[in-house]
């Protein structure tokens, strides 16, 4: 169980394509609101301030913009984000380990929902004088069912844009779930995330908390492969040792593109669940015009293998209706 460190619109993850490189998790705002507009403001508030429509649209914009960024692994875009406003802060070198170890544990992100806005404009209560908005926030990933916390966002007086002041991350990994479960004895994983996630006022009011996503059932074993080496190590030598052979780096992971053979190579980084893995992606014809071939070789647990595979497989598929639109 870990702990880093406030508040109606959806956001929906989806994996996009990057030519056919590593999938890469984008962020994007949902459909519109049905629903009333709800405006919570805090009692220390200046009297009679509310923020305007324009306003909430430009603080979602931020938090999105922020979160697609350390999702993605753009830390330094991230931490341009982060408000200086006095005193000493979080260097970009500490900010982006610490997004790293959290990215590297948690794996790619599979839904991201701002839950509730609470404003403060000028309060004699905060640090600053200007407009403060805290949004809470509810979350999963492929290895972090339960998730939840908040940033605070602020504007100067002069205006501008907003920017990160705070942020709270409250989180349950699934492996340390299933320990719990497996013990048997001890507080429940229910009681144990009821306590971490009273830290999270969006999540404890919200009518809709998310529920855990079953692990989707293993995936059948292939007992050969025609990758064409017999290990990761002797892939990436082997690639390195081939002439032609482009390298280049995405997010972390090793892209190796070999032109002469229709073909790229994706390698993740130390640190991440399916490390070490080699995926092989080639362009081949078939009937009535051309198809992806994909070959994996992995090294990590079965889960984490399992999750690769499926995450390129959605990539592919991707790809390859893109491949027959064009055709």
């Amino acid at each position: 169980m870990q702990r880093i460190g406030h508040r109606d619109a959806w956001v929906a993850v989806a994996l996009a394509a990057c030519g056919l490189a590593t999938p890469h998790i984008a962020l994007a705002a949902g459909a519109a609101a049905v629903a009333p507009r709800v405006i919570n403001v805090t009692p220390d508030s200046q009297p009679g301030w509310l923020p305007s429509a324009d306003l909430e649209r430009q603080a979602r914009r931020t938090a999105i913009a922020y979160l697609a960024a350390t999702d993605s692994g753009r830390y330094a875009d991230a931490y341009a984000f982060i408000a200086v406003v006095s005193g000493p802060h979080e260097t970009l070198g500490a900010f982006s380990e610490r997004l790293r170890e959290f990215n590297a544990l948690a794996g790619p992100v599979e839904e991201r929902r701002l839950v509730t806005l609470t404003w403060t404009a000028n309060s004699a209560q905060a640090p600053f004088p200007g407009i403060y908005v805290a949004i809470d926030l509810v979350s999963r990933f492929a290895n972090v069912d339960r998730h939840c916390g908040y940033l605070v966002l602020y504007q100067t007086p002069a205006g501008g844009e907003f920017k990160i002041m705070r942020e709270e991350n409250n989180y349950l990994p699934n492996q340390t779930a299933a320990a719990i479960a497996r013990q048997g004895s001890g507080p429940s994983i229910d009681a144990m995330w009821a306590q971490l996630s009273a830290h999270c006022p969006g999540y404890s009011s919200s009518s809709s908390q998310p529920t855990p996503t079953p692990r989707p059932a293993p995936l059948p074993e292939v007992s050969k492969t025609d990758i064409g080496y017999p290990t990761v190590t002797a892939a990436l030598a082997g690639l390195h040792a081939k002439p032609g052979v482009v390298f280049t780096a995405k997010g972390g992971w090793t892209i190796a593109t070999d032109a002469a053979d229709n073909t790229i190579w994706s390698f993740p980084p130390p640190g991440r669940p399916a490390y070490p893995a080699a995926v092989k992606r080639q362009v081949v014809s078939q009937a009535g015009g051309v198809g992806l071939r994909m070959d994996v070789l992995c090294g990590a647990s079965k889960a984490a293998c399992d999750d690769l595979v499926r995450a390129f497989q959605q990539l592919n598929s991707q790809l390859a209706a893109g491949m027959h639109a064009r055709q």
